[in-house]
């Protein structure tokens, strides 16, 4: 059995940019680990720098996401447009296209030494920063905090990401059920972690290959450990 900690959110609008898009930038599903570090160290006060240098507490967590509900939210996508300004003027207008998740609902799942858990438990009750799914404008509901024992469970999931290439593993099957629906994964290569330079830009590293199980069916992963709570699989990203 292992102590976690199970924050249940949600959001109007969201977004997670897949790292490589520039001009149409598509969306994951759910948030990735580098998001669900950075709103645990917005909870608790961290600036960035501080959350990412070597040593940081927020780095020894253990995380995991899953959906709630059966269906996947609501999608869009918009137009902005950046200024590039040169001798201060306007000299081109570059429009590039956003893709946004709409009514968002997620259970962000937190493991690892249990006294930094209680600090985190508190920090989200009166978070230091706002707390966002994506941008700074993007701001996220906090509608429930839960502690949960998981168990070791059967490697059944949806709705939740893997950190596994599911394309190569051998074996998998959804698990078929009147009314399912099977969507492709989104799999992507995404960092666990980032370090920040002294002009304060990030650079990715630790990065691994993560699949992003869609919520309408349940899908039999083997090999992947998996740990249970409540009926529902999911996997630690990062250990």
């Amino acid at each position: 059995m292992e102590r976690i900690l199970l924050i249940t959110v949600r959001a109007p609008v969201a977004s997670f940019r897949r790292p490589l898009d520039h001009n149409y930038q598509r969306t994951l599903p759910m948030p990735p680990p580098t998001t669900l570090f950075g709103i645990a160290g917005a909870a608790l006060g961290l600036p960035d720098w501080e959350l990412w240098e070597t040593g940081s507490p927020v780095r020894s967590l253990k995380v995991s996401v899953w959906m709630e509900g059966e269906g996947e939210p609501g999608r869009a996508k918009d137009m902005w447009v950046v200024l590039k300004i040169k001798q201060s003027k306007i000299a081109e207008r570059s429009p590039y296209f956003r893709e946004l998740l709409f009514f968002t609902h997620y259970t962000l799942i937190y493991g690892g030494d249990e006294g930094l858990l209680k600090r985190l438990e508190k920090a989200f009750k009166d978070p230091a920063y706002p707390l966002s799914l994506g941008r700074e404008d993007e701001l996220m509901l906090v509608e429930d905090i839960r502690w949960g024992e998981a168990s070791e469970g059967a490697p059944r999931f949806r709705g939740t990401p893997l950190p596994r290439d599911i394309r190569q593993i051998p074996g998998i099957k959804p698990v078929l059920e009147p009314g399912g629906y099977f969507e492709p994964s989104v799999v992507e290569t995404l960092p666990l972690a980032f370090t920040v330079d002294r002009k304060g830009v990030r650079h990715p590293e630790n990065s691994i290959t993560i699949s992003f199980i869609p919520p309408g069916l349940e899908v039999e992963v083997p090999g992947v450990p998996a740990l249970q709570w409540r009926g529902r699989s999911f996997a630690w990203l990062n250990s």
